[in-house]
């Protein structure tokens, strides 16, 4: 098997992992957008600009993240019910069992504490890259990924809403950190983690009491996850291989750059989620300021600075519902699209 064959499988699964949550449905057909139904909850901007998705400057430390993750990994609980944590992560926020995911929570409680320390690492100091290896623990962070939404959830549910925005925070610099990687197989699952958090973030914005991400969401750095650099390396690894002759090497490279192709769309549809979450904060903030009513426009909303050019975005009112359609990025596939379905929560 070649290596961009390896490459392809990889961005297969990435692309199917973030929709694989039970209440967050695709449609039937496998080509068709991501629906998302979401009954809002109102929340003003206020006092939630303090919040931050990253660490801030001052809360970072010295030591490696690199090395951090690995014991998180290494220290995950034997026998782990994956299965049934992705059952709980896409079950409704009233359905949890609170009970039985503490306890499974308490199980990974090592490997959930270490992975916060790594979110705060100034440095991630992974191994350089090899050409044709595969880096090792690569599902082992997914499953820490999973952990640390759980948490998120369950935070969420019994409204411990400042904690739940802490472990978002660490899983997305978990997500930037894995996503810095020599490889561009690391970096797409990277991509994969921050999608799954921000998922995270379509919990809150429908939880009662819950604060407004607006800002927070706004200060995060475009795009999320920077894929670029490790296809640069990769490429530039195969270009100085003596061990293929020229042509072999030319038609790896392409091979390559076709799957890379598909690299860079799965980048800039992460930073589509993240701009169309803002945009649901956004939401969010209208209708508290106007009584429960969503706009017209999303020109509309008052107090955000929401770009000019709304594309990729398409925006209107349907009966009682808003929908906010996300289009595929640049070159994308239908099934790269998002349609979200907003009602306001009574």
């Amino acid at each position: 098997m070649t290596w961009s064959t390896v490459l392809s499988l990889l961005v297969a699964t990435v692309v199917l992992l973030p929709s694989a949550q039970p209440s967050r449905p695709v449609a039937p057909d496998s080509g068709s957008p991501r629906v998302v139904r979401l009954a809002i909850t109102p929340a003003q901007l206020g006092a939630a600009k303090s919040l931050s998705l990253l660490p801030r400057s001052e809360e970072l430390t010295d030591g490696d993240g690199a090395e951090l993750y690995a014991k998180a990994v290494q220290a995950l609980p034997q026998g782990l019910k994956t299965d049934q944590v992705q059952q709980w992560l896409g079950a409704p926020l009233d359905e949890l069992p609170a009970a039985d995911v503490q306890a499974i929570l308490q199980q990974a409680k090592t490997s959930l504490e270490l992975a916060s320390q790594g979110a705060k690492c100034k440095s991630c100091e992974w191994p350089p890259f090899q050409s044709g290896t595969m880096p090792a623990g690569l599902s082992g962070y997914r499953d820490l990924a999973r952990l640390l939404c759980l948490r998120a959830r369950l935070q969420i549910a019994q409204r411990q809403y400042d904690d739940a925005v802490g472990t978002i925070r660490t899983g997305l610099a978990m997500a930037r950190h894995v996503g810095q990687g020599p490889t561009v197989v690391q970096g797409l699952v990277g991509v994969a983690i921050a999608a799954m958090v921000l998922r995270c973030a379509e919990d809150v914005a429908q939880a009662p009491g819950s604060p407004n991400l607006y800002h927070a969401i706004q200060a995060l750095p475009r795009p999320l996850i920077d894929l670029n650099q490790p296809i640069s390396t990769e490429l530039k690894s195969l270009d100085a291989n003596s061990q293929y002759s020229e042509a072999t090497r030319n038609m790896m490279r392409r091979q390559m750059e076709s799957s890379f192709d598909r690299v860079r769309q799965l980048m800039n549809r992460l930073d589509g989620t993240v701009a169309a979450t803002q945009r649901i904060e956004a939401l969010r903030h209208h209708v508290a300021m106007h009584d429960g009513s969503l706009p017209a426009r999303l020109a509309d909303i008052a107090d955000v600075e929401l770009p000019a050019d709304e594309k990729p975005f398409v925006y209107r009112l349907d009966e009682s519902k808003a929908v906010l359609e996300v289009s595929p990025p640049k070159g994308g596939r239908s099934k790269d699209a998002i349609r979200y379905e907003i009602t306001v929560a009574r």
